[in-house]
């Protein structure tokens, strides 16, 4: 039997369809565990009483770059190593966190600010994330855990300070990039992990496919995201859910010309040594 582990999900963000549902859903099939992911302090108590209510669910304690807003960073640091240690049997990283450029230019897009303005604004943000995502870091490294990271239009930053702060324990999530920079991620960690969704299911997303075939199965893990990407046969037709990690899967074999049982379970083992769940 093939076994599945979800490695990247946020089934209390399903508008649609509910999240004791899906959850029992992908249980159902005997499948093996889910890493539900909050992202800023708001959602964090949601994501741990999922954790009390079924033993194969963990958790992660992370601010996303995008919900940094006006937080203080020594007390959020404070309260994310305190909610790890109240929780630690079920926390298995630090997440959600990194650098996302994108929003920050968008949300300026239609702004009447002149250019130097909104520069000095660009500037600010950057920093801010950036001295949040050294921070988590740091707070990995304490307490031993890996990082999963979100990247958007921001990967030369994320590499360079990885490298400044040698840390080489980490996942990319929802991987979007080529295959040359996923080659550059590995050369500077083996054993770092790259985190396929729904995205790489997408006819249009080649240089996504091209990293799923061409890098080592041992450097590959898979995710939803649900509810956001959902995969193909389901896109623009159904939410996205933590059952469809099968699909993730099924479409990595077929790209690598594997048979399934054996990619599987490749990435089940590479999941559980990754997490030590």
């Amino acid at each position: 039997m093939v076994k599945i582990i979800d490695t990247h999900c946020h089934p209390y963000l399903n508008k649609i369809k509910n999240k004791d549902d899906l959850i029992n859903n992908f249980f159902s099939k005997d499948w093996e565990s889910m890493i539900v992911i909050w992202t800023n302090l708001e959602s964090n108590k949601q994501v741990l009483e999922l954790t009390k209510k079924h033993s194969k669910i963990y958790a992660t304690i992370g601010i996303h770059p995008c919900d940094i807003g006006n937080l203080e960073l020594d007390k959020t640091i404070e309260i994310l190593e305190k909610t790890y240690i109240e929780n630690k049997d079920k926390i298995v990283a630090i997440w959600e966190c990194g650098l996302d450029y994108y929003w920050m230019y968008k949300d300026l897009e239609n702004s009447d600010l002149n250019d130097n303005e909104k520069k000095e604004i660009i500037q600010n943000k950057k920093q801010s994330q950036k001295d949040f995502f050294i921070w988590q870091i740091d707070l990995a490294k304490k307490l031993n855990l890996p990082i999963i990271i979100h990247n958007r239009d921001s990967k030369d930053d994320v590499f360079d300070i990885l490298v400044e702060r040698n840390f080489k324990n980490f996942v990319f999530h929802c991987y979007s990039e080529d295959l040359d920079y996923a080659k550059k991620l590995i050369d500077f960690s083996p054993k770092c992990k790259i985190s396929f969704s729904g995205i790489v299911t997408f006819s249009s997303a080649k240089q996504v496919q091209e990293t799923a075939i061409n890098i080592p199965i041992e450097n590959i893990l898979a995710e939803t995201d649900s509810p956001y990407l959902t995969p193909t046969p389901f896109r623009w037709k159904e939410e996205n859910e933590p059952a469809f990690t099968k699909y993730v899967i099924e479409k990595i074999a077929e790209l690598r010309w594997e048979n399934i049982e054996y990619t599987a379970d490749i990435i089940f083992k590479n999941s559980k040594y990754f997490f030590n769940i």
